[in-house]
């Protein structure tokens, strides 16, 4: 779908000031006594959806409001002006408990229906809730296909929090790393001497990082809400202990904190930005900046292959993205459309590159010598690096030429929607190596001769003769978006799509690969 327009938040007071609202939420038994005064804060809703500037952050939920209303009306005290939003589309309010306690309920009011995380809410149904739920009006609140226009994390305060407590918490928690004595690491400083230790209760003082966003062998990537701002994030989590023993069992020359050392160094529109990092005796927690519209091969999978001039101006991106790199001596070793984030669910997104996990940094042209990857996207040398590793002990090595390559199958990918080489009958590596690809299914005879020998000049298996990410740039397909020119072709007359043509391409039979270090 299309990107909705940015909704109006409008709080019943000034919008410079903050807004205190009534206590909304189930409480649970910390809260038997009543609070002192009626001015005492009791919970808050922090914003999460995009919301005009002005508009407030956080709402304060206080001791002498009884209920809440979300909606469009005006006797709401919170305003949602988007039309998908009822005129009182949510009530919270407050229910006593038989101990004296009470808790915070959310009341369904509305037909469009409401999400408590996951759970969606219908009309007349009522939910308790619980310090952290992330509330929605009408859809996920961490949707990507389509935009959220109202959503709330709703957190319970501490009996003992009382209004200037309140307040100076927060401040401080505005700046949880800048107080840190020590600088942000910059690339090629020793992280380990660098970092301090935090705790639990550090981390969840400040961040609310409850929705798994994917996970890997030893990491997960994490929905990261900034308590403080209500800003997102993508906190990629490493576990120590799974990552020390993965790679005692390879010849890998990578660091606990390779990733946080190399992203500390790169400034560029095309590769996602690295915001913080702070860790745990357990755990590694880097912080990104968080790309809502997901990665490029669920859009493949939902959209199907691209057109000719999306993937023009998606693929020219990262390129450029990847030729920034080399510039900077890194060769990111495992590119692939998982690895290739959106801006927005939409053919008007731009596209960022993610996860250098395997990232290097290399002075000499064949100074990796590490076989690692995702195999479907392993260039020949990589291969043959192993090869002659098992054979004779030692491996050869190879440059960043691989990284030329896996755009190679990244941009046939991107314009047919299936994988270049198959491993349907275990030959993967053998195709690999001959260089053994077809432009053989029936997306191809719409892709112009241009953008097919681009393919070809990223996919030739001698990376002396390979195209180089530049010259990829400066090749007659890519340049045509900076002058026109190259067309997306139409099926030539005589040799028309059969039915059953059209029907293959809907499908989209490229998988999601793990990537692995042998």
């Amino acid at each position: 779908m299309a990107p909705v327009e940015l909704n109006e938040v409008v709080g019943s007071q000034n919008d410079d000031a903050d807004v205190r609202l009534t206590p909304t939420q189930p409480v649970p038994c910390s809260l038997e006594q009543p609070c002192p005064t009626k001015t005492a804060v009791l919970a808050r809703l922090l914003v999460i959806s995009e919301r005009p500037a002005g508009a407030p952050a956080m709402y304060e939920l206080l001791q002498r409001d009884e209920e809440l209303l979300i909606g469009r009306h005006d006797s709401c005290q919170i305003r949602v002006l988007d039309r998908r939003a009822s005129g009182r589309h949510v009530r919270i309010y407050r229910e006593d408990l038989p101990n004296g306690g009470f808790c915070f309920m959310v009341d369904q009011l509305s037909s469009n229906n409401c999400f408590i995380n996951e759970s969606c809410l219908k009309k007349g149904q009522k939910q308790r809730l619980q310090h952290g739920d992330h509330i929605s009006l009408c859809m996920y609140a961490h949707e990507t296909r389509e935009k959220p226009f109202a959503a709330y994390i709703f957190q319970v305060a501490s009996e003992h929090n009382q209004e200037d407590e309140l307040h100076g918490r927060i401040s401080a928690m505005a700046k949880p790393m800048q107080q840190r004595k020590e600088p942000l690491p910059q690339m090629g400083d020793d992280v380990s001497s660098k970092v301090t230790l935090v705790n639990s209760a550090w981390i969840k003082e400040r961040w609310d990082l409850r929705t798994v966003l994917g996970s890997g062998g030893f990491s997960e990537v994490r929905l990261g809400i900034r308590l403080a701002t209500s800003q997102r994030f993508a906190v990629k989590v490493i576990d120590k202990a799974k990552f020390n023993s993965f790679r005692k069992t390879r010849d890998s020359h990578l660091t606990l904190r390779s990733e946080a050392e190399m992203m500390t160094g790169l400034k560029h529109p095309g590769v996602v930005h690295f915001d913080e990092w702070f860790e745990t005796k357990e755990r590694l927690f880097l912080v990104m900046e968080y790309l809502p519209g997901g990665d490029l091969l669920d859009y493949l999978v939902d959209h199907g292959h691209l057109m000719e001039s999306t993937a023009r101006r998606w693929f020219q991106q990262i390129c450029e993205a990847i030729a920034y790199l080399h510039d900077q001596g890194v060769v990111h070793r495992d590119l692939k459309p998982e690895n290739v984030m959106l801006t927005a669910r939409s053919e008007d997104a731009n596209v960022k590159i993610v996860d250098f996990g395997l990232a290097r940094k290399n002075m000499n042209s064949r100074d990796c010598r590490t076989f690692c990857g995702t195999p479907q996207y392993f260039a020949p040398e990589v291969i043959r690096t192993f090869q002659h590793k098992s054979e004779e002990g030692k491996a050869g090595g190879y440059g960043n030429q691989v990284d030329a390559w896996s755009l190679g199958v990244v941009l046939y990918i991107m314009l047919s929607g299936v994988q270049p080489f198959d491993d349907d009958d275990g030959r993967l590596y053998r195709r690999i190596l001959e260089g053994r690809f077809e432009f053989d299914v029936p997306q191809w005879q719409m892709v112009s001769p241009e953008a097919k020998d681009l393919v070809k000049g990223l996919l030739n298996v001698n990376p002396k003769d390979r195209l180089t990410v530049r010259g990829a740039l400066n090749h007659a397909w890519l340049m045509s978006t900076r002058g026109g020119g190259v067309q997306q072709r139409r099926p030539a007359a005589g040799s028309p799509i059969l039915d059953e043509d059209q029907d293959m391409l809907h499908e989209t039979p490229v998988k999601r690969r793990k990537t692995s270090i042998l």
